[in-house]
C-alpha cells in the first residue's frame, strides 16, 4: 500500500496492538491492509473503520481501545497544501485591491 491516510488500532488482552492501514493502492483504490498478516480488501465506499475494527477483532482477537487517527505523514501533506492554497489566495487579494 503506497499512500497511508489513516491507521486503525486495536489491542488484545494481554496488551498487543495490531493495526489496520487505511491508504491507496495501485491504480488510487482504496484499500484497507493488515500489518500482521497478509489480509488486504478493496474498499469502495465508507466503513473503512468499522471493517478494519472488524478484522482486527475476528482474526487477532483484538477488541480493546478501538482507535482510527490520521497518519501524521498525511496530516503533514494536508497541512502543507493548505498553506500553500491560503498564501496563494492572499496574493490574489492583495493583488485585486492593488488594482482598485
Amino acid at each position: 500500500m503506497r499512500g497511508v491516510t489513516h491507521r486503525i488500532t486495536a489491542t488484545r488482552e494481554d496488551g498487543t496492538v495490531f493495526e489496520v492501514r487505511y491508504g491507496y493502492g495501485r491504480g488510487r483504490r482504496r484499500l484497507l491492509g493488515c500489518r500482521h498478516c497478509d489480509w488486504q480488501e478493496r474498499i469502495t465506499h465508507g466503513g473503512a473503520r468499522h471493517k478494519g475494527l472488524d478484522h482486527l477483532a475476528q482474526a487477532h482477537g483484538a477488541l480493546g481501545s478501538p482507535r482510527m487517527a490520521a497518519d501524521p505523514a498525511a496530516r503533514r501533506q494536508t497541512a502543507l497544501i493548505m498553506l500553500a492554497c491560503c498564501a496563494v489566495a492572499a496574493v490574489v487579494v492583495w493583488w485585486a485591491a492593488s488594482q482598485g
